[in-house]
């Protein structure tokens, strides 16, 4: 089936996207130099092994179980993206459109300030770089696949 394809492939891109783009400086979309200042090496590998073994965990079910999917399946899948969805929502686009939560959650984002974004700004809020916007956007797909998956096949 062509969706199953091109979720697993997705899945794959968004392994390594989210595996190594805290260790990648690829200038204008991510600024490493600007991380290092803000974070640690453990910390940015604990990061990524979270993130890595998090999307691994759905492509692991949606490849494996391909050609017999149960909602047993499935919803560990669509719980996945959904809380990766959610993460998105309130980490970045809550606080772009809305401010952030805390002095705390805006400084946080200062690693971010030298990558290109193409988002106007909306007062001094978070703005989404365009790395997560295409991060978030995989991330996205990736659930609305999964709930197709759920509901339709």
């Amino acid at each position: 089936m062509l969706i199953i394809s091109i979720f697993v492939t997705l899945q794959i891109i968004l392994f390594f996207v989210m595996t190594f783009h805290d260790w990648v400086h690829l200038p204008p979309l991510t600024d490493i130099r600007a991380m290092e200042k803000h974070s640690t090496k453990k910390g940015r590998f604990i990061n990524s092994l979270i993130f890595a073994l998090i999307v691994l965990y759905p492509l692991y079910l949606t490849y494996f179980y391909r050609n017999n999917y149960t909602s047993g399946i499935l919803l560990p899948i669509v719980f996945t993206y959904g809380l990766l969805t959610l993460g998105t929502i309130f980490s970045w686009w809550i606080p772009y459109f809305f401010g952030s939560y805390s002095v705390a959650h805006k400084e946080a984002f200062a690693e971010y300030q030298n990558t290109h974004h193409f988002l106007p700004p909306i007062g001094d809020n978070v703005i989404p770089n365009t790395f997560h916007v295409m991060l978030h956007l995989l991330i996205w797909t990736c659930f609305g696949i999964a709930l197709y998956l759920f509901f339709y096949v």
